[in-house]
C-alpha cells in the first residue's frame, strides 16, 4: 500500500533529480513512468493529461506544461505563476490538484522541451486556487510564503528574481542547449553531460543575452572557461581562433589537444536550423576576443 505524504514525494523528487543530474538536466517519459515505491510502480507523469493523479495518491503528484499545449499556462518570471485548469470547470482532474493545495503537498512541475523529454522542477507548491478564472497559482517552495509579487518590496522582488533565475531559468537553458547539441561539446565532441556546460554567447546582462538556445553553446569545462576568458574565439562563420600567445606555449598534450590544435577548425558539433548558434551574437563576442588580444 502506497501512502501519500511528504516522505513519498521527497523520494520521487530525489529519483528525478538524480536522473536529471546525470543526463544534462532532463528526464524522459519512460524514466518518469518507471518510478517504483516498495515494489509498486508509481508513474510520475500522466499518459495523456497534464495533471497526473495516480489512483493510489490523495493528491496530484505532478503537472506538465508545454509551450505548444492547449492551455495558457503563465510563465514563472515573478516566482508565482498560473497553471490553467484542465477543461472548463473546477472539477474532474482539477480536484486532486486542489487537494494538494489544501494539504500543502509539493508537486513535480515538468516543462516539456521535446516529445517525451522534460525539464523537472521538484518541490513546487500550489499557493492559490482561482475557480472563477480557471487556474491555480504555483510557486517555487522557497517563495510560497512571500505573497503576491505585486506587493513585493524592491528587496523582495530582487530575491524572487534571483531564486527564479537559479531554480528555473538556468536549468531550463542548460537542458535545452545540451539537448539541442545532443549532449556533445560544440568544439571537441565531448559526450559526457556531467562535464558539459551551457555557455552563453552573450551574457545575461547584455541586451542580446536572453536564455535561448541560439544564444548558447554546449561546451566542455575547458572550452567553456577558455571561451569566457577570450583565450579562444568563434567568429560569425563558426570558425575557431586561439590567442597567439597560447598557440606558442610549449606544454604537454592536454594544451596541444584542447587549444593549440583548434585554429582554422570549425564548430563541428553545433546544430543547424533554429537551434544553431546565432551568427550575430557569435560575431559580437568574437570582436571582444579580438579586442582582448595582447598587444
Amino acid at each position: 500500500m502506497i501512502t501519500d505524504g511528504l516522505a513519498l514525494r521527497e523520494r520521487a523528487f530525489l529519483y528525478v533529480e538524480h536522473i536529471a543530474h546525470d543526463q544534462g538536466g532532463v528526464v524522459t517519459r519512460r524514466e518518469l513512468e518507471a518510478f517504483m515505491v516498495d515494489g509498486q510502480q508509481l508513474k510520475l507523469i500522466a499518459p495523456m493529461q497534464g495533471i497526473n493523479n495516480p489512483k493510489v495518491l490523495e493528491a496530484t503528484i505532478s503537472v506538465v506544461s508545454s509551450p505548444r499545449g492547449p492551455y495558457a499556462d503563465g510563465h514563472p518570471d515573478a516566482g508565482i505563476w498560473q497553471y490553467a485548469y484542465e477543461g472548463t470547470t473546477p472539477g474532474r482532474t482539477n480536484n486532486k490538484l486542489r487537494r494538494a493545495y489544501e494539504l500543502g503537498l509539493p508537486i513535480l512541475y515538468l516543462e516539456k522541451i521535446s516529445d517525451g523529454v522534460y525539464v523537472p522542477y521538484p518541490r513546487v507548491t500550489v499557493v492559490g486556487d482561482r475557480p472563477s478564472d480557471l487556474y491555480f497559482d504555483l510557486a517555487l517552495s522557497e517563495l510560497s510564503g512571500l505573497g503576491q509579487p505585486s506587493a513585493d518590496s524592491v528587496v523582495e522582488r530582487a530575491y524572487r528574481e534571483s531564486i527564479v533565475q537559479q531554480r528555473m531559468h538556468q536549468p531550463r537553458f542548460r537542458a535545452e542547449v545540451l539537448f539541442a547539441y545532443k549532449e556533445k561539446c560544440a568544439i571537441c565532441g565531448m559526450p559526457e553531460p556531467q562535464l558539459l556546460d551551457a555557455a552563453h554567447i552573450r551574457g545575461d546582462k547584455d541586451p542580446d543575452g536572453q536564455p535561448v538556445v541560439p544564444n548558447g553553446l554546449a561546451l566542455c569545462s575547458i572550452h567553456h572557461r577558455a571561451y569566457d576568458r577570450h583565450l579562444i574565439g568563434i567568429d560569425g562563420d563558426r570558425k575557431l581562433h586561439v590567442r597567439p600567445d597560447i598557440v606558442k606555449l610549449v606544454d604537454g598534450p592536454v594544451l596541444a589537444s584542447a587549444l593549440q590544435s583548434l585554429p582554422g577548425k570549425w564548430l563541428e558539433y553545433a546544430p543547424r536550423g533554429k537551434n544553431a548558434p546565432d551568427p550575430f551574437r557569435l560575431e559580437k563576442t568574437y570582436k571582444e576576443y579580438l579586442s582582448a588580444l595582447p598587444g
